[in-house]
């Protein structure tokens, strides 16, 4: 078991990612941020605060909290945000000294201001760390208390919260989103189980519990096959319809990332540091890349451009039209498109490509997210945008 996992494992098992210190007056984060784009607005839930701004300005549209309200504390947020109609919908996550926010918030786009709040029943609760999704009525929020819950912002219960529809209970914590599609819900969990859940009623398909480790990944779905990676050191795939394995291929660590698919070949990266490409029908391995850390983040493909971050604080680009390898199937350092070193943050959150943009989520630090020209890596911008320097006076 390599160093990243013992220390992450155990900081979360903790119930908080301590890492580093973080500037601003904020505490040291400690969940994972989630960036989200639509058209020319990004979401960012980043430790106490959630924040929409422009794409191509940086400018700040609003943020919530507005600020801290120690007799109403919020947050810290984490994972992906979602948008339901006019509402943006957030995850309270893991705080320091074992304190929790849990709830999900859904906050107007217009202003930022609360909409309405859910609390699970559960006295169990704990974080929403990963982030939810929607399929527009019902919302479905994965708890680290084991639980997948589904409710209705539409409809409101005796406390005037949204109604919760339904429960569906695992055997451990849930650190990763689950996938909808097709009516159905498919849920990984620390149990090591991978579940198809019916969607309108919560109730089980299948399950499938072939693996010796927690699974924490979002599944990618292509060709009615499933994709995800476990903490076993493994990556598989699974047929949709019933549960299946189709294939299993071992790798070189733990898989935290969420699996990205594009013709016929499925990405993903290790806590070793390592990136895979592998042939979707058959698990074998095309090629190989080493960063010099984590690869905890989702890799991103923009047209013929593949985005990948690390902890090792680089951004890496690739040409997959261009792509060299040794005997072994690995691809020199060097051999990238381009690789951005100069944001000095470890980068564990996907980054999102908006034309020529892509918006790189940093962990910790004054800066939230690094704008970078996505055909050359040059920095561009940054949020929030640095102050405007003080005249000196008589000049």
């Amino acid at each position: 078991m390599n160093r990243f996992s013992v220390r992450a494992l155990a900081a979360i098992t903790a119930g908080a990612f301590i890492l580093s210190a973080c500037g601003g007056g904020e505490p040291a984060p400690s969940a994972f941020p989630g960036l989200m784009v639509d058209g020319n607005s990004a979401y960012l839930a980043s430790n106490l605060y959630v924040y929409k701004f422009d794409v191509q300005t940086a400018r700040l549209d609003w943020q919530f909290p507005a600020s801290i309200d120690n007799a109403n504390p919020r947050g810290p947020f984490s994972g992906v945000p979602a948008k339901m109609g006019d509402v943006i919908i957030v995850g309270g996550s893991s705080g320091t000294n074992g304190a929790y926010d849990k709830h999900v918030y859904g906050l107007s786009n217009q202003n930022g201001q609360e909409v309405w709040r859910f609390t699970p029943p559960e006295a169990t609760a704990r974080e929403f760390v990963a982030g939810v999704v929607t399929d527009g009525k019902l919302v479905y929020a994965p708890n680290g208390d084991g639980n997948l819950y589904a409710f209705d912002p539409a409809q409101k219960d005796s406390s005037n919260q949204p109604k919760l529809i339904w429960t569906f209970s695992t055997g451990n914590r849930l650190w990763g989103r689950p996938l909808l599609a097709d009516g159905k819900l498919y849920q990984g969990g620390l149990d090591h189980k991978l579940y198809a859940i019916d969607a309108a009623t919560g109730k089980q398909i299948w399950q499938f519990d072939k693996i010796s480790a927690p699974i924490a990944a979002q599944p990618a779905l292509s060709g009615g096959v499933l994709y995800f990676g476990a903490f076993d050191s493994a990556f598989y795939a699974v047929n949709a319809s019933d549960g299946s394995l189709k294939w299993k291929t071992p790798v070189g660590g733990w898989v935290w990332t969420d699996a990205t698919i594009s013709n016929g070949t499925v990405y993903f990266g290790d806590v070793q540091g390592k990136l895979y490409a592998l042939d979707m029908a058959t698990g074998q391995i095309q090629w190989t890349y080493e960063t010099r850390d984590s690869i905890k983040a989702q890799p991103v493909i923009s047209g013929t451009t593949l985005y990948v971050v690390s902890v090792d604080t680089n951004v890496y680009a690739f040409d997959l039209n261009n792509i060299k390898k040794d005997a072994t199937g690995k691809v020199d350092y060097n051999n990238t498109k381009w690789r951005n070193d100069t944001i000095a943050r470890r980068l564990v959150s996907e980054p999102a490509v908006v034309g020529d943009t892509l918006l790189v989520p940093v962990f910790d630090g004054d800066i939230k997210v690094w704008a970078l020209d996505a055909n050359t890596g040059a920095r561009k911008y940054q949020f929030p945008l640095a102050p405007a320097a003080t005249p000196t006076p008589g000049k």
